[in-house]
């Protein structure tokens, strides 16, 4: 019997019946997406110089994301997201790490980064790739990451 959060009782499920913890990234917004969601996707890519725009975690049949609505989790819907491989030993640790910061708000702040010289971020907070790399490495971010950045964290293991 398993007792304790909702996402960590996911966890056992997706841990015995499912595929492990992936890196979902999306190349585009979602098919019905605003205007405004795929500009601020063409403006992301082309900042960047990266053909991705958005960055998940998925466990399971869940996606663990941080958007505009902060960080929050949805079922997982395989739409247009590059799927990498990130094996099971973290998938507990990056479930507690979601229940811990779940409903945190989004990093409009750290984006600020992107666009200035020098290093601006809200320690509190995550953008989509900052709330991967801290799931994938259990660090919180302490500069610029990009989908670039999470794809050598993935490699470099």
């Amino acid at each position: 019997l398993l007792v304790g959060p909702s996402h960590l009782a996911r966890f056992a499920r997706a841990f015995l019946f499912e595929p492990p913890m992936k890196l979902a990234l999306r190349r585009q917004a979602e098919k019905n997406a605003s205007l405004w969601a795929r500009f601020a996707c063409w403006c992301i890519k082309a900042r960047l110089v990266s053909v991705y725009c958005h960055g998940a975690i998925v466990i399971g049949d869940r996606v663990y994301e941080s958007t505009r609505l902060g960080l929050h989790s949805s079922p997982f819907v395989e739409d247009e997201w590059d799927l990498f491989d990130l094996g099971t030993e973290r998938d507990l640790a990056a479930l507690q790490l979601f229940e811990q910061h779940m409903g945190t708000g989004y990093d409009w702040f750290s984006l600020i980064a992107f666009v200035l010289p020098w290093p601006a971020r809200d320690a509190r907070r995550f953008y989509c790739f900052e709330w991967c790399h801290l799931a994938i490495t259990g660090d919180n971010p302490g500069s610029r990451v990009t989908p670039e950045t999470l794809l050598i964290d993935i490699r470099g293991k």
